[in-house]
């Protein structure tokens, strides 16, 4: 098998793999609108306006977090050993970018279980968004990956 068909397969994996961690999110926005809709009126677990407030600090601390960590792990997993082959290379590519996506998902998961706690939707809604946000930020493009193939091994003439 060539390096170009191995690539490919590579890159529409990983295509598959982030697009349903992408569709995750929108099954948590239909679990939150059933759950609203069956349990009206849906109060959550705490009731009280202090716990309320400080469980959104402490969520949303760890969302801004977990926003910081995406970009750093990201980096990190992109930095090349010495030595690395071209397959390597791409399987590589692949690890960062469903590690990425899969992190950038902690918002949203942050915002459902904040809902759960609080009945307070509208915080899954912009913690949801944040996640869409780094999803569209870190989601694999071809023509990235083929550049950084091209800058490493530029005789494989992707």
């Amino acid at each position: 098998m060539d390096f170009g068909s191995e690539f490919r397969k590579q890159f529409r994996t990983t295509l598959i793999i982030s697009g349903s961690l992408i569709g995750s999110l929108f099954l948590y926005a239909v679990l939150v609108e059933l759950i609203r809709t069956q349990m009206r009126p849906f109060q959550g677990v705490f009731v009280s306006a202090l716990s309320r407030q400080s469980l959104r600090y402490l969520f949303y601390g760890a969302a801004a977090a977990a926003v910081i960590l995406v970009r750093f792990v990201g980096r990190a997993m992109l930095k090349a050993p010495p030595g690395e082959s071209p397959p390597q290379l791409v399987a590589r590519l692949g690890r960062a970018a469903i590690m990425t996506t899969a992190l950038g998902e902690i918002p949203a998961v942050l915002g459902f279980a904040l809902f759960l706690l609080t009945g307070l939707s509208r915080d899954f809604y912009v913690l949801a968004f944040v996640s869409l946000f780094l999803e569209f930020m870190y989601f694999p493009r071809l023509r990235v990956w083929q550049d950084i193939v091209r800058e490493k091994f530029p005789q494989l003439g992707l």
